[in-house]
């Protein structure tokens, strides 16, 4: 269950962009404009703008301008922080940009005139972004180029690579949605969790913003259409994208389009004996000569596609079992044995059975369960999970699958599928397995990641109230991820959320319910931490409905409970009030204290942010007085900082300050440094809005510093704000009286 509303001091109206903010509201209600007027004229949507005047959001460049146009300038405002200058000093570097292939023949052409187009970007083009688009089928090599471009060509852009992977054509993951794809390019950018708009047309406009002025490569691997492109170009010249999709992109008529077909001969030969070593060294310095017997055979009937002469020619190198011959008579014996393939993509099945078929039966084995995995990429241990095993005996099998090429190496001790391989897989896993060995795979992964994401959680928000989930789970300890700390626990997160969330999707459509809502449930402290609110809307609203399904009370209430946290967050005030009413008449049905206290306490924050402050107080009290009672020393200091804001916007400040201290010793007290940042921030505010710049900037200081201390970005940028308001007023910059407007929700 959730302690109470832990991110409740994040969103005081006197966050990042509090000064805009308040001038913004001050000159809107001046001009007789309502939110959803200053909206239409400056097409924001209203959300965006209402978080924007009340601090919690940072607006853009392009907004300030627009609603100066609108509006007219106030010179006593202080400047907007706009998001694309919180993340402008960011240095050079490569965002999760995968290593190139090994093994890399031909495209000389392509690759020219690309580098040529990427390399001439810059400040002194015509406005627009350079787009170059990489298109063909599954197999012939659109990544391996745009990867191999990106790496010769990234030293020359200052501001580095972003990449994405878009998942347009991955059968067991979903699709890339736009407003999840411009998330993570924005987080990428290094933006806080908090200034990231919900709706998708706001998060596109600060991206362009963000970008403006910079010298990046984009590079958007596997997009399905130009629906899902377009609100992802910068619209900076120096900052042109590479795109590959296995559609044509015809609508895209302002980029260069490089459509790639297989390799010419000549080029596909030197592929195939350069990863087999095959006749190297016989066919003279020039490579003129012929190539060994039967090469031209296999290369043919892989037709001429990279990624099957790569699977080939592992099957083929000197001291194996059989001759390139004989592996071309048995390759046009099979070529033909998954017609379930589309046209365009048979000459690859030949390659991938034979290699298949070439396996040990532990190979086999574990690359049909691949075929079941439902995230992107996977590591030893839930290899082993899967297929139960022991970690010694996941980690040889991954390898060795690898090094034939049927599966890649992401990163140290991650490995995924090629789309195609993903597809084949599925399809030897459906041929393999008898009935039922789906859900059986699919409940043992659910248990481990059950099991270690709540050890990691419980590492980034220990004292939390947690309900026993792990409770009866048949779990391998020795397979469990070790616990080391806290940024080991947050890096374990981020490269398992995605698969944690996936299992949330996979045991919903199994039936599998118990799992559904337990994935979910241990989800929350991460995605608390990183603000990803996209999916924990996503996974909760699923987690929900499986809880209701196996009517039990207890998982749907603290479910429900979680969900309003995430909903609140995105300005959905009327969908989080449900679901804490909803959480309130369960957790009082049930006889749970604990849980009803948590529902009164977040449904406090519905009322804080809809400016309903005397309703928020009473609610704050009456969990106050059950968190008193029971003991819970973190709730009553989270939830005594919450009555310390509400304090604040009623402008009794003596009181806000001395419940906020209050606060702030137990949190000190208990090790939290997270939460012991936000009370420094909260009470550095509270002496700023009571007019005594000089005292909160002195509790501001110490906010940086235990900011910085335990990690949190976003308390560290909060904190450098409000330390420069307090400059501007101990300068005379900002009338005092503009720091006591009362925030109206």
């Amino acid at each position: 269950m959730t302690g109470r509303n832990v991110y409740g001091s994040d969103r005081t109206g006197q966050g990042a962009g509090a000064g805009f903010g308040l001038s913004l509201r001050r000159r809107r209600t001046a001009a007789g404009l309502s939110l959803a007027d200053l909206s239409r004229l400056v097409h924001y949507s209203k959300g965006y703008l209402s978080k924007v005047e009340r601090g919690l959001a940072l607006p853009s460049a392009e907004l300030a301008r627009l609603c100066g146009d609108v509006l007219g300038p106030d010179d006593l405002s202080p400047a907007p922080t706009a998001p694309e200058d919180a993340v402008r000093q960011i240095p050079r570097q490569c965002y999760a940009l995968p290593e190139p292939s090994r093994y890399f023949v031909g495209r000389e052409h392509e690759t020219k005139l690309i580098e040529s187009l990427v390399l001439d970007a810059g400040p002194r083009r015509p406005a627009g972004t350079v787009l170059c688009a990489i298109t063909g089928m599954a197999g012939v090599g659109k990544t391996a180029l745009a990867l191999r471009i990106a790496h010769r060509t990234e030293s020359h852009f200052a501001d580095g690579c972003l990449y994405l992977d878009l998942h347009g054509y991955s059968q067991d993951l979903p699709v890339v949605t736009v407003g999840d794809a411009l998330d993570r390019l924005l987080r990428m950018l290094g933006m806080p969790a908090e200034a990231i708009p919900h709706h998708v047309e706001d998060r596109a406009a600060v991206y362009r913003g963000a970008m403006t002025g910079r010298r990046a490569l984009v590079v958007l691997d596997n997009a399905v259409d130009s629906h899902q492109i377009r609100p992802l170009l910068p619209r900076e010249p120096g900052c042109p994208v590479l795109v590959t999709s296995r559609s044509a992109l015809p609508s895209l008529d302002e980029g260069h389009h490089v459509p790639l077909g297989p390799l010419p001969a000549l080029d596909a030969e030197a592929l195939f004996t350069s990863i087999s070593g095959i006749g190297t060294g016989d066919r003279g310095t020039s490579g003129d000569g012929p190539p060994p017997p039967g090469v031209r055979d296999v290369v043919e009937l892989c037709g001429r596609l990279p990624l099957a002469l790569r699977i080939a020619a592992t099957r083929c190198r000197p001291g194996g079992p059989r001759t390139v011959a004989d592996f071309a008579l048995r390759l046009a014996d099979r070529r033909w044995g998954l017609a379930e393939l589309d046209d365009g993509e048979r000459s690859v099945v030949a390659p991938l059975t034979v290699s298949f078929d070439a396996l040990g039966s532990s190979e086999q084995h574990l690359f049909a369960l691949l075929g079941l995995f439902p995230g992107d990429d996977c590591d030893p241990a839930s290899a082993a999970v899967m297929a139960d095993w022991d970690l010694p005996a996941a980690e040889r099998a991954l390898n060795r699958l690898a090094d034939a090429h049927l599966l890649l190496r992401t990163r140290p001790g991650r490995f995924r599928l090629h789309d195609l391989l993903r597809v084949f897989a599925r399809q030897v896993a459906d041929r393999t397995f008898v009935q039922g060995t789906r859900a059986a795979v699919t409940a043992r992964l659910a248990g481990h990641y059950v099991a270690a994401a709540d050890a990691m959680g419980r590492m980034l928000a220990p004292h939390r109230y947690r309900l026993p989930v792990t409770d009866g789970l048949d779990v391998t300890e020795a397979l469990l991820p070790p616990v080391a700390g806290h940024d080991e626990s947050l890096a374990w997160f981020a490269a398992e959320q995605e698969t944690v969330v996936a299992l949330v999707r996979e045991s919903a459509r199994l039936g599998m319910d118990a799992e559904c809502w337990r994935l979910a449930y241990v989800l929350r402290d991460f995605f608390f931490l990183t603000k990803r609110w996209d999916a924990w809307v996503a996974s909760h609203r699923e987690a929900l409905l499986a809880a209701r399904r196996l009517a039990d009370p207890a998982a749907e209430a603290v479910t429900a409970n979680n969900l309003g946290l995430a909903l609140i967050e995105t300005g959905d005030l009327d969908g989080a009030a449900a679901h804490y009413e909803r959480a309130h008449r369960i957790f009082h049905g049930i006889g749970d204290e604990h849980g009803a206290a948590n529902a009164v306490g977040n449904r406090a924050w519905v009322h804080f942010y809809r400016g309903e402050h005397c309703e928020a107080l009473r609610e704050f009290s009456t969990a106050l007085a059950y968190y008193t009672r029971s003991g819970a020393r973190r709730n009553v200091a989270i939830t005594l900082r919450g009555i310390g804001l509400t304090e604040v916007e009623l402008r009794q400040f003596d009181a806000a300050i001395g419940h906020l201290k209050t606060a702030l010793a137990t949190l000190d007290d208990l090790g939290l440094q997270l939460d012991t940042a936000m009370a420094l921030n909260c009470l550095g505010e509270a002496y700023l809005r009571s007019g005594r710049p000089r005292e909160g900037a002195e509790w501001l200081e110490r906010a940086v510093v235990v900011s910085r201390t335990c990690g949190s970005r976003h308390e560290e940028a909060r904190a450098r704000h409000h330390l420069a308001l307090a400059a501007n007023e101990l300068s005379g910059a900002v009338p005092r009286t503009d720091r006591k407007d009362r925030q109206d929700g």
